[in-house]
Order: structure tokens, then sequence, then C-alpha cells
């Protein structure tokens, strides 16, 4: 479980798909599916933190990018399974970001992580373009 998550919607990876209580993870291993995600964040501690996190909950392939431009690279080579974005960069919007993603990538989950408050971004979360929010400080419990 991550501490101080909050998801929206229920596509969360994170979380059991029914009522059979199969956690998405140990499905994807059993299928023998090798979890592909991305993380964006333009602090760099963060990228390695949640790179780490995402790697000790199952995710295999865990790319990770900083800058516009290497996002959209890494977009180019195939779909992940999840990305995981900060909401505030300099160069790039995550919400914006988001929307992006699931035109192309339905199937692909998005969580957004941000340091607002969860009062400040009712409306956002309302969005069905994100599967799920973070608000920091969390950390994997």
């Amino acid at each position: 479980m991550i501490d101080g998550a909050r998801a929206v919607g229920n596509k969360l990876p994170l979380s059991s798909l029914d009522d059979t209580n199969i956690h998405p993870l140990d499905s994807a291993k059993q299928s023998g599916h090798h979890l592909r995600s991305l993380v964006v964040d333009d602090d760099h501690m963060i990228l390695k933190f949640v790179a780490r996190m995402l790697t000790i909950l199952g995710f295999q392939g865990v790319d990770t990018a900083q800058k516009q431009p290497e996002v959209v690279r890494m977009l180019a080579t195939g779909p992940y399974d999840l990305i995981v974005t900060d909401l505030e960069m300099p160069d790039m919007n995550g919400y914006h970001l988001t929307h992006r993603i699931k035109r192309q990538m339905q199937d692909t989950n998005v969580i957004i992580m941000t340091g607002r408050h969860k009062d400040e971004c009712l409306e956002l979360m309302a969005s069905r373009w994100v599967d799920g929010w973070l608000f920091k400080p969390f950390g994997l419990n």
C-alpha cells in the first residue's frame, strides 16, 4: 500500500480488480507480462524514489523522464502499463500530459503526484483522464 495515496477511479493498478481479491500485479506476473512504467517529474530525487517503489511493486521496466522531449521520446517507444507524473513541472503540465496520453493509450493507467492539498485538486480529480492521485508526501507501506 502507498501511504498518502488517494485513488480516484477504479483502474488504479495498486488496488484489487474485483471481489476475487486478485492483485493486478500478481495477475500480470502469472501471465508472464512484464509491467512497464514511466515516471515523469522534474525532481531527480522524486524520480529515483518513485522508480524504486514501482520496482518493489513488481514493475520490471521503469523508465524516467524529467523534460518534455524525453517524455515524447519515451511515449514513442510503445504503450506503458502505468505512468506516474508530477502535476506541475517547469516545461509541462502533468494534467495536460495525462490528457494527451489517454487520447493515444486508453489502456494506460495514469497517476498524478502533487504537493498541492487535495481540496485544491477537486475539479481536476473529477476528470476521467486521471486514474489515481498521490499527495506528497507519500511512501511505501
